[in-house]
């Protein structure tokens, strides 16, 4: 999995300082400080300008005061972009008074921007630096977005320091060049304002060490009688434990983290005591302060102020000590100082102190599941704050193709300290040929903005795919059956996955052959796990590839000895599982932080591991570079450094799927790495993905939420992209299975089937594709208008024909040559229905995004 790259002027990227809903007390305000009202688009000014973004030529566009725009008031501003001809990104420049007070440290608007497309805000200070930041506002619907004037994600010009000289000169606001070429952003009373006055201070028990939050031991050593009873942790270090810790399954902790406390009754003194922190994939920790308790109550509390700060330190991923994403708690350890002792405590809480915007204090999540034998949706609301809040609470049920079956609303009172409030609703019958239904919720709270969410019921596959091996398929999937443990439970998950995916079609498995598990100390080899792994794949159809990366403990990593070691092992590999795994990749995106060592050095290594497998399997395929993002520098160095590979492997992630540039990109990286007499190497996809976690006003995020829909979408159109881009791929989605149950933490939820096994829309969606193009060639493009395209597939051997038409930018009414009279229409969930194609011409309508199938 990678952290998600973007240029540097238009980057993606979410506020490190926004701040979360929490709230459970709020500090003493200050004496409030007035806003000053910029522009209310109310009367005229001469304060406004356009840009069409010219250092990247080719937009168009225009800013006006229209009516149409008006969130509030007669008139708003209307920022129009067209991209037909290219360009970056159009701006509306807007020229500051002179007597702007310096305390007004923040900008407040009510914006509506269109789906696909990120607003960014331009702030140009008094020596003429200009600071940049993503505005964080959802798709769709008026929002009031609040940037505050810190912590920017890029800025040049003038100081070039990145910090604020004096009030601004010039205030921008810029719409990118995303999904749609045309379009419009809306925008309406702009002011400044104190961020001081919008965020309130807030104390929450994270944690309350109840069964259901999931606290186990962890022993370093032997622990002797060690236990934990519910809240009581006996911790016995006279046997030489050398640590005592507890842990829980990652939960996001919501808000700016300003300090933690873990507050026990008893006392771990002369225990060092230390907490770790996840962001993304790189892990703060640090030692807590030991504060006695002063009132005589027995509580002892161990304290920390949040990361990034003094005392932290940190390892892994990014590797730089800054904020990637929230924070998730990890473990609580305590050392044993020197001390042979038993402690005893109770725990008590996991308090955090921080900060949060007053008007993002609720969180709405819904679920679908089976409940004996009926299928419902449950919407779960939180709001910490003081005191319950009263609103309503919405849902409507819709089909695959936009067609409403049901709607209601409910008065609710969500409980006030974080309690949740959960609303269940049944998921009403299906039609006879309803193969999905959607629920949208969304809760209208007096000055609280809850985004929607929506969950999906779908209904099992009706065609199972086979467990023949068909190495010749383009349809793979990140399965990582390595993931699963060696005993009896995790053999029999890794089969129930197995089964889901051949059942979906899955012919292709990436697998990591995880070193320090096959030989945990030099020269000895643990083969059994990896041994039924793969005849688990391969009696249910699925042909496995191999990724080898990351070191072994017990080497010398990122030197001469440490590559030795890495070909012997790599050796030990081809000998055992040659004869069933013929393509083998090395590494992992060594163009980021996964290989922290010289690039030239992961060149040799390249070298060494091709020449290694060549010569126990000539016929074997060596996968290289296997970049995050298509990092055509990196691939510029590895050619001149002339490291050898058969095929190119890229994990082309992305925000938004502009499907006729993300085949140009595959065909770019193909024409990049073509062999030196003119022959083209295979570019596989082995990792890209969408997550639907649930959009919330956290910490920084770098991945955008994707709804269950989307992702359906998204599957179908990447698979289909590859496949007629003629690069000769695989194409590998990353990843099969959810890797956790946090429904806010987007790398817990980009898999297509639940933590559960229960199927996303996505799953439907992969499985009708491979379904109908299995067996299948493509043909070629179809001529359609605009931004429709349309691909044929014909059977190898004579047959059924299949035509996959999407617009990725917009709904559209478009006719499909076809070769009969008749043929059926099947969508992204496996819909279908019979239409007449009168005069060899299929009248179809579609939604934007949506693949529909024409079948001859």
């Amino acid at each position: 999995m990678i952290d998600m790259k973007n240029p540097p002027r238009l980057s993606w990227r979410a506020l490190a300082g926004a701040m979360c809903f929490l709230a459970v007390w709020v500090s003493p305000a200050a004496a409030p400080v007035a806003p000053v009202m910029l522009e209310d688009f109310e009367g005229a000014t001469n304060r406004w300008s356009f840009s069409p973004g010219a250092e990247f030529p080719g937009a168009k566009g225009r800013f006006y005061f229209s009516p149409q725009a008006a969130h509030g008031g007669k008139m708003g501003g209307r920022l129009e972009f067209d991209f037909s001809g290219g360009g970056n990104y159009v701006a509306a420049l807007f020229r500051a008074p002179t007597n702007v007070p310096s305390h007004l440290n923040a900008l407040q608007f009510w914006v509506k921007r269109p789906e696909g497309h990120s607003v960014v805000f331009r702030y140009t200070d008094t020596t003429g630096q200009t600071l940049q930041k993503p505005v964080e506002c959802p798709a769709g619907r008026w929002v009031r977005a609040t940037v505050v004037f810190e912590q920017w994600a890029s800025h040049w010009g003038g100081a070039n320091d990145g910090k604020v000289h004096g009030p601004p000169r010039l205030l921008a606001l810029l719409i990118d060049n995303g999904e749609t070429r045309q379009g419009a952003v809306d925008f309406d009373e702009l002011a400044l304002v104190s961020a001081e006055s919008l965020v309130a201070r807030v104390s929450w028990p994270a944690y309350q060490f109840a069964e259901a939050e999931g606290w186990r031991l962890r022993v370093e050593g032997n622990g002797g009688e060690s236990r934990l009873e519910g809240r009581r942790w006996t911790l016995d270090f006279t046997q030489g434990a050398r640590s005592m810790g507890l842990g829980l399954p990652e939960r996001t902790l919501l808000g700016n983290v300003d300090r933690l406390r873990l507050r026990v009754r008893g006392d771990l003194q002369g225990h060092p005591v230390r907490v770790t922190l996840g962001t993304h994939f790189m892990t703060f920790h640090k030692e807590l302060t030991r504060v006695p308790s002063s009132s005589g109550d027995g509580i002892t509390e161990y304290v920390t102020d949040g990361p990034p700060g003094p005392g932290w330190e940190w390892y892994g991923g990014e590797n730089d000590g800054k904020m990637h994403g929230p924070l998730r708690l990890g473990t609580f350890q305590v050392l044993a100082g020197g001390l042979q002792d038993q402690r005893s405590v109770e725990l008590v809480e996991v308090r955090i102190e921080g900060s949060c915007p007053a008007d993002k204090r609720c969180l709405l999540t819904a679920e679908t599941r089976e409940e004996e034998g009926r299928w419902q949706s449950t919407a779960t609301l939180r709001a910490l704050a003081e005191k319950p809040l009263d609103g309503e609470l919405a849902w409507v049920w819709r089909t695959w193709d936009g067609q409403e079956v049901a709607r209601q609303r409910q008065k609710v009172r969500v409980p006030a300290l974080g309690q949740p409030l959960q609303v269940t609703v049944p998921v009403p019958a299906p039609q006879a040929s309803a193969k999905f239904l959607e629920a949208e919720f969304s809760v209208e709270i007096p000055g609280q903005d809850v985004p929607p969410v929506t969950t999906a019921w779908v209904a099992p596959l009706e065609a199972r795919g086979d467990g023949k091996l068909e190495p010749e398929s383009l349809f793979g999937m990140g399965l990582y059956l390595y993931r699963y443990g060696g005993d009896a439970r995790g053999l029999a998950q890794m089969e129930q996955a197995a089964q889901m995916a051949r059942e979906a079609g899955v012919k292709w498995s990436r697998e990591e052959f995880a070193w320090s598990r096959i030989e945990p100390r030099k020269g000895e080899y643990q083969w059994k796990f990896y041994d039924d792994m793969l005849a688990c794949a391969q009696r249910n159809g699925i042909t496995v590839y191999a990724i080898v990366c990351y070191w072994a403990p017990w080497t010398k990593a990122y030197t001469q000895e440490g590559i030795e070691d890495y070909v012997r092992y790599l050796q030990a590999l081809v000998k055992r599982y040659g004869k069933d795994i013929k393509q083998w990749e090395i590494w992992n995106e060594p163009n980021i932080f996964f290989w922290q060592g010289p690039k030239e050095l992961y060149a040799e290594l390249l070298k060494r591991s091709y020449a290694a497998i060549k010569e126990l399997d000539p016929q074997a395929e060596v996968l290289g570079l296997s970049t995050a993002g298509i990092d055509y520098k990196f691939m510029d160095q590895m050619l001149a450094l002339q490291a050898p590979f058969d095929i190119l492997t890229i994990h082309p992630y992305r925000r938004v799927l502009k499907d006729t540039e993300f085949i140009a990109d595959l065909k770019k990286a193909s024409d990049k790495v073509r062999l030196p007499d003119g022959r083209r190497r295979p570019v596989w996809l082995t990792e890209m993905g969408w997550s639907t976690f649930t959009p919330h006003n956290t910490l920084r995020q770098d991945f955008a939420p994707t709804s269950l829909r989307a992702q359906a979408e998204l599957i179908a159109r990447s698979y289909l992209c590859a496949i007629v881009s003629g690069v000769e791929p695989r194409t590998f989605w990353y990843n099969f299975r959810n890797d956790g149950e946090d429904p806010i933490y987007f790398e817990h939820q980009m898999g297509i089937i639940y933590r559960d096994f229960r199927p996303k829309p996505a799953y439907r969606a992969y499985a009708v594709l491979a379904g109908l193009l299995r067996g299948k060639v493509l043909e070629g493009p179809l001529p359609m208008e605009g931004e429709t395209l349309a691909y044929a597939f014909r059977a190898r051997q004579g047959g059924q024909r299949v035509i996959a038409v999407w617009n990725p930018a917009r709904e559209a009414q478009v006719n499909v040559p076809v070769n009969g009279k008749q043929v059926t229409l099947v969508n992204a969930m496996g819909e279908s229905r019979r239409v007449v194609a009168p005069n060899g011409r299929c009248a179809l309508s579609l939604r934007k995004g949506a693949v529909v199938y024409v079948v001859e």
